[in-house]
């Protein structure tokens, strides 16, 4: 009888084991997964419980929340290896946003260093009513944005994705855009039109009154496109959010 059992167990692990005879990862308690996540920045921890849930046989959306953590507000891709992050596909990017729950948690996205993506990976963002910050620059902060060849991060996957954020009573309130979309300079574009809708957002939220003389100011994202600054929200900063009018720009005391 004791026999039959051994035999039993044997054929159990084994059927939970690869080629090679090793277990799967994801065979092993929660625990010891959580406790590794527990060492990694945010984008390789849901990067880490991606991978594991997409597996076949995987983990469980219970436990691939607790890989994943619940410290999701920001999630800036340059804090992995940057030629990690320039070899994340769509896919990647929209697993690792379902893992985090982005659309009800995220506040902040980065996208520094994401340079082969087309923007359908944002799909899980569709909706957010909480997400504030967005950087579709793909560079670090204060980084050349030029890059060649021109990325393949689209007007035509983003902008719809973005529409469905700026309607209604959204958290949104600053994005930045990438190089080649801006040099792109057509009142006829489908970026250009966005602007105007994004400006109106802006407005309606009271969102480019100045923090200092509590004044309305001009629209925030610059639409003439003969200037340097066309399709940035100009007078906002991109950390604290804090806009201020023309006026005020001068007085950097707060």
């Amino acid at each position: 009888m004791a026999t039959e059992d051994s035999n039993k167990r044997r054929r159990v692990i084994a059927g939970n084991e690869n080629s090679s005879g090793l277990r799967k990862i994801y065979d092993l308690p929660i625990e010891p997964l959580t406790y590794v996540a527990d060492f990694l920045p945010l984008p390789s921890r849901a990067m880490f419980a991606a991978a594991l849930v997409n597996g076949k046989g995987g983990l469980s959306t219970e436990n691939n929340q607790k890989i994943a953590g619940n410290a999701c507000e920001t999630l800036d891709f340059g804090d992995i290896e940057k030629d990690l992050a320039a070899k994340l596909s769509d896919d990647d990017i929209d697993a690792i946003l379902r893992c985090v729950d982005a659309v009800n948690k995220l506040k902040i996205l980065r996208l520094t260093n994401c340079v082969n993506i087309s923007g359908a990976g944002l799909e899980p963002l569709r909706g957010s009513e909480i997400i504030e910050i967005i950087d579709f620059t793909l560079v670090g902060a204060k980084e050349d944005q030029y890059l060649h060849p021109d990325p393949p991060i689209s007007c035509e996957r983003i902008l719809p994705i973005l529409d469905t954020i700026i309607i209604g009573a959204g958290a949104l309130k600053h994005l930045q855009f990438p190089l080649h979309w801006r040099n792109y300079r057509s009142e006829d574009s489908d970026f250009y039109q966005f602007l105007e809708r994004f400006n109106r957002m802006l407005d309606d939220r009271g969102l480019n009154r100045c923090f200092k003389c509590n004044e309305i100011g001009e629209p925030p994202v610059e639409l003439n496109n003969s200037r340097h600054d066309y399709g940035i929200q100009c007078d906002t900063c991109s950390v604290c959010l804090k806009h201020h009018c023309y006026g005020c720009s001068d007085n950097n005391d707060d």
